[in-house]
Formats: structure tokens, C-alpha cells, sequence
């Protein structure tokens, strides 16, 4: 039965192991994840914020046109026009400020789109060893079905022959049956694994490379997560110091040329102005502005120092649990060994007639018990390690 469990357990994987990388899914899976998406696109809205703190102006300039007659009072000629332009202007320190805030904003989501693809990649890892359990599981029930269906054929041509009782038939045809059953039930889970697996990547291929290597380390300040953390902090320090930097409403400098004359039979003058307008500060404005950009940096530093303890526990209970899977996988190897030798000396003595078939089925049953939690603790200690590294910010 050993040699037929990994022929169709190998079988099973060949068919499902399409070529797909871990790395290409998790690019398929971006491609299509909608939070991807919105951070992708927001480099585009990035970029133009850098654009906009590096421009000379911190806002578009204004035409300013008027005129004013007597024709509708008097109407003795008089008349003026003016046309203006008026820039608004940085206030000292704030452009600076603003292009800092710009790069940090960028760094903010570069990080972020980091992040969200480290939270991807641990969804996709879950799904592609809960497919593989299933997949494994699959093929044991197959194996089982077919081993049940071989044995009752046996038992049948024996209780024809008078060699065992009508019972022992009975009991063998109910064996087999229980194990469709429970084939039947158990390809349902697999086709919603399936499923699982093809809506976050659009196909249910196992990748090639699934199977992770994992080494130890304490938590690292490039971990994902903390650099997303960090980053957003720096991106409310930025946003606090221009709201520092911002006190007031802009100033404008207004440049324009007037023309003018008394009367109709005046000629025209032609003069130049220049204002400059400076709005003044006051607590009703800044107040707010200023509270509301320390909330969001308090609020930033909690989250992170937030962060950064759980990425800690959960490092630590990741190794903890592949510790725990490697001594399990050990016990049910040997186990594995125990039930598969104790199935030989049974099925030789059932067929010398030595053993009645109830102590056959245990047995067997036994044998094929021991051989799914050896195979499932397989996939445990390898789910266990890709847990590792997710925990450890470690892309596919």
C-alpha cells in the first residue's frame, strides 16, 4: 500500500505543481487584489503633490481686470481701467516644508504598497497549504476507496468459496463504503480550497516552490510592517511641520497697470501698482489644524510601537510552533512505521487464515490513519516554516 499512496500522492502533485512560481502568483494576485490597485494608483497623485511643493508658486496666479465710467452719473468722460495679476507666495520656511512633506508621503506609500503586498503574500500562503492538505487528504481517501474495493472482492470470491462467512462480506462492502463517503465529502473542501486559491490568483495551479526555507532571526527594522509604521510617523511629523510652517492664509503680490483719465477731453494716463497683501494669523485658525496634525503623530507613534510588539509575539510564537511541528512530524513518522509493519503481518495472517477480517480492517485502518497524519504533519511543518517567514516579513 506504501509504494500506491506515493505513486498517486505524487501523481496528484504533478497534476496540481503547474509551473507557477510563488513569486509569479503573488504578481497575479496583485495584479487583480483591488487595495493593490488604489495604492498603485496613488502614485500618480504622489508624484503630483512632489510637483506641486517644487513649484516656485504654492498656488495658481490670479488675473485681475476692472473698469469704472461716469457714463451712467455725469458722463463726462471719465474713465479707468486696470489689469493685474496677482502670485500668492510661499511663506518662509513653508516650501520646504512641503516638499519634505511630499517625500515623505512618498516614502509613506512605497512603504505601505510594501506592506500590503507582505499581507498578500500571507494570504496567498495560507491558501496554497490549506489546497495542499487537501490535495494530500484527496488522494489518502482515493487510495482508501480503491484499497476497500480490492479487499471486498477478495472477501466476495472467499464467502463464494466457502472459506469465509457471509458477515465477513458485509462487514468488507460497508468498509468500502464508508470510504466513498467520506471521499465524496472531502471533494467538496477540495474544490472550495480550489476556489480560494483561484479568486485570489486566478488559477488553482499549486506553484512549484511553494515548499520554504526558513532561517531565525530577530525581528528586523526592515520588516515590512515597521517600515510602514516608521514611515508614517515621519509622513505626521512632515504634515506637523507645515501646518508649523503655515501660520497664515498665503500672501499675494499683486502687479498691475492702471489708465485713466478726468474727462473726455483729458488724454489718458498710464500708472503701475503694486500691493502686496499679508493675511494675519489667529488661534481659530491654527488652533485646529495644529491639534489635528498631533493627533494624527500620536496616533502614528501608538500604532507603531503597536505594531512592532506584535510583530514580535507572533515571530515568537511562529517559532514556537515550527518547533512544535518538527517534533510532531517525528513522532508520526514513527508511528507511520509502526502501523505500516503491524498492516504486513496482519494482511499475511488474514490471508493464511489466521486473523478474522474485523482485525484486518483496524488494522488497516490503522495503517491509513497513521499514514495521513504523517503526510498532514508534512504539510504542518511546511505551512509552519512559510508562517516563519511571513512573521519575519520574508517575501515569496
Amino acid at each position: 500500500m506504501r509504494f500506491t499512496l506515493y505513486f498517486v500522492f505524487g501523481l496528484a502533485l504533478a497534476q496540481t505543481a503547474q509551473a507557477a512560481s510563488m513569486r509569479a502568483l503573488l504578481d497575479r494576485a496583485w495584479a487583480s487584489n483591488p487595495q493593490a490597485q488604489t495604492l498603485e494608483a496613488k502614485r500618480t497623485e504622489s508624484a503630483a503633490q512632489g510637483l506641486a511643493a517644487d513649484s516656485l508658486l504654492p498656488g495658481a496666479p490670479t488675473i485681475v481686470l476692472s473698469h469704472r465710467s461716469d457714463q451712467l452719473q455725469r458722463n463726462v468722460g471719465q474713465r479707468e481701467s486696470y489689469i493685474g495679476v496677482a502670485l500668492p507666495l510661499w511663506l518662509p520656511g513653508q516650501r520646504d516644508a512641503r516638499q519634505n512633506q511630499a517625500q515623505a508621503d512618498q516614502s509613506a506609500l512605497e512603504a505601505a504598497i510594501q506592506a500590503q503586498r507582505l499581507k498578500l503574500a500571507g494570504e496567498l500562503r495560507e491558501a496554497i497549504w490549506q489546497l495542499k492538505r487537501v490535495t494530500v487528504q484527496s488522494t489518502i481517501d482515493a487510495e482508501r476507496v480503491q484499497t476497500a474495493r480490492v479487499l471486498a472482492e477478495d472477501v466476495a470470491k472467499r464467502v463464494q468459496a466457502g472459506e469465509l462467512a457471509k458477515t465477513d462480506l458485509n462487514l468488507a462492502q460497508n468498509e468500502w463504503r464508508s470510504a466513498q463517503a467520506i471521499q465524496l465529502q472531502n471533494h467538496n473542501v477540495l474544490l472550495q480550497s480550489q476556489q480560494t486559491l483561484a479568486t485570489l490568483t486566478g488559477t488553482s495551479d499549486l506553484p512549484e516552490d511553494s515548499a520554504e526555507s526558513v532561517q531565525v532571526k530577530p525581528l528586523q527594522d526592515n520588516h515590512p510592517l515597521l517600515k510602514e509604521g516608521r514611515q508614517a510617523v515621519a509622513a505626521a511629523q512632515a504634515q506637523v511641520r507645515v501646518i508649523g510652517e503655515s501660520q497664515r492664509e498665503q500672501p499675494e503680490l499683486e502687479f498691475g497697470t492702471f489708465r485713466d483719465r478726468g474727462n473726455l477731453g483729458e488724454g489718458y494716463n498710464n500708472s503701475i501698482e503694486l500691493k502686496l497683501r499679508i493675511p494675519l494669523a489667529t488661534a481659530a485658525r491654527n488652533q485646529p489644524r495644529v491639534s489635528a496634525a498631533q493627533t494624527s503623530l500620536t496616533n502614528a507613534q501608538s500604532e507603531y510601537t503597536r505594531t512592532r510588539l506584535t510583530l514580535e509575539y507572533q515571530q515568537q510564537r511562529a517559532q514556537q510552533a515550527l518547533h512544535t511541528t518538527d517534533q510532531l512530524l517525528d513522532l508520526a513518522r514513527q508511528q507511520r512505521s509502526a502501523a505500516q509493519e503491524n498492516l504486513t503481518l496482519t494482511q499475511k495472517a488474514f490471508t493464511l487464515g489466521e486473523a478474522a477480517l474485523f482485525s484486518l480492517l483496524q488494522t488497516r485502518s490503522a495503517a491509513f490513519d497513521a499514514e495521513q497524519n504523517f503526510q498532514q504533519q508534512e504539510i504542518a511543518q511546511a505551512l509552519a516554516r512559510a508562517r516563519l517567514n511571513q512573521a519575519q516579513g520574508v517575501l515569496p
